[in-house]
């Protein structure tokens, strides 16, 4: 393992400067929220139960910390962990440290781990219980068994598509397959304990994990009528994964003789299955899912790179990455054609992974909640609203305002979101509480709408809106 070692301390330095210090956009904060309110078990597949039992356990570990920060260090850690299982997996199978060392090299700045390493996400810590199910897969003692089991069934506790890495290393076991399934088994406790008792969500209030959940992440997320854009999605988001030396590493000579290779048919059916997976779901969501597919392919498929052709992929990525979000910026194209949020400047807040020193979030919310007159309700959308509950929560501010986090969204699946939103604004105005929204995003707020069909009017409180009767 000393071999390994170089990396996970390369791994912990690059991620852990590059951790963000304050809250985050959308499920960053959301996740922080769960792990402060012990919000386990849950079988709903997007709250990642188990990253919020090892996250509630890290925090009692390192109760000195700020909780935030704290969260977002859990992933650097995470991450550093992987980039060393990467590289001990690849040379344990191929004695080759070129490969070993490529192998590393390309994960350590791959776009998805470097960014999912930086902040309170589920994707870092997820794969690195995959990759330790996969090293202890190459062991041969019932313990090792029932460990690679823990660690996968963890994983998909953490993230359900870090099966994809774990799973076709479990299945090469030919014996002590029963401990096996029992460690996996206990691992997905978190998730199968959601099914007899859940909590109420934080942020929504409701208790999911039912077949509702799971029909409505399906219909929100999986689009096969979107195959083919995907699929050019998929290639663009993994050539920027890879690099420009990643690349030519995996199609250079060296790297296409096989060697010793996990079981490589499984290994591939697994990958493309996934390949497809990836190709119908939600695009907002594929450029961190994509660590997975990326790994794989790394495990799969080790790059044979020289110590100096390693260290020139790390600082060429660095800089593509870098030059990639400053050039979209210069020519117009920053906000990525999605959504802007307040504060936020898509190209860099997407394309480079380093978050310290992104203070925006808490900057909106902090300007919010000032804001806000006293009693308001504020109505929000998830991206801002976990922000807002988060830093309302975790800082003690303005507790006397109440912010509905998923008011809008709930309004945007009815068949009249404006008439909803008209609905829920007239209610709280009728307790004589003022009312805010939380930005002004004309498909999500549709402001223009309650101005002309509904009689309000919208006058702006320092980043939202306080709507009141005209």
């Amino acid at each position: 393992m000393r071999r390994s070692w170089p990396w996970l301390g390369a791994g912990l330095l690059l991620y852990g400067v590059s951790a963000a210090t304050g809250p985050m956009w959308g499920d960053c904060s959301k996740l922080t929220l769960y792990a402060l309110r012990s919000y386990v078990p849950s079988a709903n597949p997007g709250d990642h139960a188990g990253w919020t039992v090892v996250a509630w356990v890290w925090l009692r570990l390192l109760f000195w910390l700020d909780p935030v920060r704290s969260l977002h260090l859990l992933s650097a850690v995470a991450g550093g962990v992987a980039v060393a299982l990467v590289h001990r997996l690849v040379w344990e199978i191929t004695g080759e440290e070129r490969r070993a060392g490529g192998a590393a090299a390309v994960a350590l700045v791959a776009h998805p781990l470097w960014w999912g390493s930086a902040v309170a996400e589920s994707y870092a810590l997820a794969l690195a219980l995959a990759l330790a199910s996969c090293l202890l897969s190459q062991r041969d003692s019932r313990a090792a068994a029932f460990g690679a089991g823990l660690a996968a069934g963890l994983g998909a506790a953490a993230h359900v598509f870090s099966l994809v890495v774990s799973l076709p290393w479990l299945v090469r076991w030919r014996r002590c397959r029963w401990f096996v399934l029992g460690g996996a088994v206990l691992g997905l406790a978190p998730v199968w304990l959601g099914v007899f008792d859940t909590p109420a969500d934080p942020l929504t209030g409701f208790r999911a994990g039912g077949p509702e959940s799971w029909g409505w992440h399906l219909a929100a997320f999986v689009h096969p009528a979107a195959l083919a854009r995907g699929l050019g999605l998929l290639a663009g988001l993994a050539a920027l994964a890879l690099g420009p030396f990643g690349v030519w590493a995996l199609v250079h000579p060296a790297t296409r003789r096989r060697g010793r290779l996990p079981g490589p048919p499984l290994g591939a059916l697994a990958l493309a299955l996934y390949a497809l997976v990836l190709c119908t779901y939600a695009p907002y969501r594929v450029p961190l899912m994509a660590v997975f597919l990326v790994t794989g392919l790394l495990l799969l498929r080790p790059p044979s790179l020289t110590p100096l052709g390693q260290l020139l992929h790390v600082a060429t990525q660095a800089v593509l990455l870098a030059t990639l979000a400053w050039g979209l910026s210069a020519v117009g194209l920053g906000d990525l054609g999605v959504r802007q949020l307040p504060e936020r400047h898509n190209a860099w807040h997407f394309l480079w992974p380093v978050k310290r020193g992104e203070t925006g979030p808490e900057r909106y919310a902090h300007s919010l909640l000032a804001a806000a007159p006293p009693g308001a309700v504020v109505l929000s959308d998830f991206n801002l609203g976990a922000v807002l509950c988060l830093v309302q929560q975790s800082e003690g501010l303005r507790e006397d305002v109440e912010v509905v986090p998923t008011a809008v969204d709930d309004a945007l699946v009815r068949s009249d979101p404006a008439a909803a939103l008209d609905r829920r604004i007239a209610a709280i105005e009728a307790t004589e509480r003022a009312v805010v929204l939380a930005d002004d995003w004309s498909p999500y707020y549709r402001l223009g709408e309650l101005e002309q069909r509904f009689g309000w009017v919208a006058r702006q409180l320092g980043p939202g809106w306080l709507v009141t009767r005209r």
